[in-house]
């Protein structure tokens, strides 16, 4: 595949912290116009390679390369040209507030920003911008940095854990945007602690254990094994029907998320939704991508996906 056939393109990846193998011979390639979800367990080595695709750490070995040009610390400036981020990671800015580093991003570009489209964005997530960054809410803080990601009408956008922290109705506003961008041929690569979102929006998923790539596989090849997906918002945490899988457990500004699989039918299911107090919102799907990943992580160690 050429280089204009490829956005990203990582090659024999490795990054070593010590003797852990954070990254650990990783290969993958994403073309023009998908939007690629990367999964795994806490410390499976999503952060770190999205630090790598950014150039903002060196690898031990193997390499990056964006728009076919590879990428390291000494070049990352040029390479962000043409790419959004966010990290989730804003310590170096938050003595600013949000509008102060989002001219910051601005400046940092050398063509002209569209500021209809900032307005856009701004009017679609309202978020808080004459704050200082460090006095931010998680949500709010996620608004600012999502909006820095897509303001520059970028050929590629990076993200990492970009709806953590959201209410339902800021994800869904992301969700929305995402598909907004796909349908202009915006390839998108971001991790995700939601499951249901990135079987929302992803058009094709990789999945890391232990530094390794384990799957690589078009979102519509998972089939339904039967079990249903509950994503619940309540006023505070509850427990799960016996039985159930954890798979994401929230606290969000107000409220708090919890989203399991369970085999429960729907009388049973809606007979324990009665006992749920301060239930705000509730959401129920086909488990798909949620089964399978709890069978790639059926290992000994590992119980549950409760850490995506």
């Amino acid at each position: 595949m050429s280089g204009k056939e490829v956005v990203i393109d990582v090659q024999n990846l490795t990054k070593r912290y010590g003797e852990v193998a954070a990254v650990d011979d990783v290969n993958f390639q994403v073309k023009p116009g998908e939007i690629v979800g990367f999964v795994g367990l806490n410390g499976a080595g999503k952060s770190t390679t999205i630090n790598l695709l950014l150039g903002f750490i060196n690898a031990n070995s193997g390499k990056v390369k964006l728009f076919d040009e590879v990428v390291a610390p000494a070049n990352a400036a040029d390479s962000h040209q043409d790419i959004g981020f966010a990290t989730g990671d804003m310590a170096l800015f938050d003595k600013m507030t949000g509008r102060q580093y989002h001219d910051f991003i601005a400046k940092s570009f050398r063509r002209p920003i569209d500021k209809t489209v900032y307005d856009s964005l701004c009017d679609r997530f309202q978020p808080e911008l004459t704050k200082p960054i460090r006095q931010l809410s998680r949500g709010n803080r996620q608004k600012v940095a999502l909006i820095a990601a897509f303001m520059t009408d970028p050929k590629l956008v990076i993200l990492d854990e970009p709806s953590s922290g959201l209410d339902p109705v800021m994800q869904q506003a992301f969700r929305d945007l995402l598909r907004e961008h796909q349908n202009l041929g915006t390839t998108v690569f971001m991790s995700s602690h939601y499951l249901s979102e990135v079987r929302e929006v992803c058009s094709r998923i990789l999945v890391i254990r232990d530094g390794k790539i384990i799957k690589d596989i078009e979102a519509d090849e998972l089939a339904s094994t039967g079990g249903k997906l509950i994503r619940l918002v309540t006023e505070s945490q509850c427990s799960l029907p016996e039985g159930s899988k954890l798979v994401q457990a929230e606290q969000l500004d107000k409220g708090f998320v919890t989203e399991f699989v369970t085999s429960l039918n729907m009388a049973e299911l809606q007979k324990w939704l009665g006992s749920i107090a301060g239930l705000r919102d509730i959401s129920i799907a086909d488990s798909t991508i949620e089964t399978a990943f709890h069978d790639l992580y059926n290992a000994p160690g590992v119980d549950d996906v409760s850490n995506f």
